[in-house]
């Protein structure tokens, strides 16, 4: 199969020099290279690289072949897909476990992962889980999943280091797994646990590149920022990539405030709440590190009655977020495939259910930015 995956590839690299790009192989990405984000001077950042030396991030290249955004198969899916035969009498069962079913964009993942699932692979029966943010109840669902004979689990993990053990359980029961969207902190991932997501570090680093093309820092350029969880390896690959991408480029900016917004949308509109009444129309820009974050802010701001003093960058590409965008309230957010990472993950799993396989393929997904110049081609 790997083989043949490779051959597929190559044959649409050759016929299509641009498009969709991403990787694949036998768990391990093609040409996966480790962005070291460095530690800020207040210590909300982490390496990009994680502390068993595993690289936790990806670097998409734009000439490799990438998870589509569409639900419906293009030509050369429809050949790699013919191997996996999945109008034939074989079932399979998975387990999928949810990070959470409060967050709106892994429920967004985990719908389109069951409706892509019913279109193309019939012969699928997807459980699905609540992991309630919760690493511990995380363990205890695939335990569950095992006990229950499933042939692979999907997981969106809560926390990086706090999901290990379901990586060790997993890999001592010969059960595939698939990991979603954020990282585990294992040796493992991108080897035989199979790692579908996008870089989350490219992500920082678009709105760091959207801010210099359209902030001008003539004048130090004021501004804020609402960071994700702690504990989560995406929150800090979000952050190092924004302030290492304006650093490098020597943008003339002060960051006066860092505050944790949970990637919720009530705690960020405190946050935004607080700067207000600490530092009035003085801020010029605010980024979020997710979509979320930048609604609770622009409500803020919005009742406050100064939000056309401030440019609110935000992460995901939510519908709500794009209309805001659409309005020129939000001045940018950053489009997160679900559609690709939740394809990319039930082919990554199937590959190893019909193959026979312990092991699970990784895909990349590459980020987009989201302005008014192209907010049209996103909203529904």
């Amino acid at each position: 199969m790997k083989k043949l995956l490779v051959v597929l590839l190559g044959m649409v690299l050759m016929f299509n020099m641009v498009g969709c790009s991403g990787g694949s192989g036998n768990a391990v990405q093609e040409d996966v290279t480790g962005e070291t984000g460095e530690t800020d001077e207040t210590g909300e950042g982490e390496s990009a690289e994680s502390k068993s030396g595993v690289e936790t991030d990806i670097k998409v290249s734009e000439d490799k072949i990438a998870a589509a955004s569409k639900e419906e198969l293009g030509d050369w899916e429809k050949e790699y897909t013919k191997n996996y035969a999945p109008d034939g009498e074989e079932t399979f069962t998975w387990g999928f476990i949810d990070m959470g079913y409060q967050d709106t964009f892994t429920t967004k993942i985990r719908n389109t992962f069951t409706s892509y699932c019913e279109k193309n692979f019939p012969n699928v029966t997807v459980l699905e889980a609540d992991g309630e943010l919760d690493p511990n109840i995380q363990l205890q669902l695939a335990e569950n999943f095992i006990a229950q004979g499933v042939d692979c689990i999907i997981i969106i993990p809560q926390d990086a280091d706090g999901c290990v053990g379901v990586v060790d359980t997993c890999m001592a029961e010969g059960m595939p797994l698939v990991c979603l969207n954020s990282v585990i902190r294992s040796d493992h991932l991108e080897k035989e646990i199979g790692y579908v997501g996008s870089s989350n570090y490219e992500a920082g680093k678009l709105q760091a590149e959207w801010m210099i093309e359209n902030v001008d820092d003539t004048e130090t350029v004021i501004m804020c920022y609402q960071k994700g969880s702690d504990g989560y390896d995406h929150s800090a690959q979000r952050y190092n990539g924004l302030f290492d991408t304006l650093d490098e480029a020597g943008y003339n900016y002060d960051c006066k405030a860092v505050l944790i917004s949970e990637y919720m949308r009530d705690v960020a509109m405190t946050n935004a709440e607080d700067w207000i009444t600490s530092f009035g129309e003085e801020i010029q820009v605010i980024a979020c590190c997710n979509d979320e974050s930048a609604m609770g802010t622009l409500q803020a701001y919005q009742a406050a009655g100064i939000v056309d003093n401030v440019k609110i960058l935000g992460i995901d590409a939510n519908q709500d977020c794009l209309k805001e965008v659409e309005a020129g309230t939000i001045a940018c957010t950053v489009f997160q495939n679900a559609m690709g990472q939740a394809k990319w993950g039930a082919i990554s799993a199937y590959d190893a259910c019909v193959n026979g396989k312990k092991e699970t393929t990784s895909f990349s997904i590459p980020f987009e930015t989201v302005d008014a110049n192209n907010v049209d081609q996103y909203l529904d």
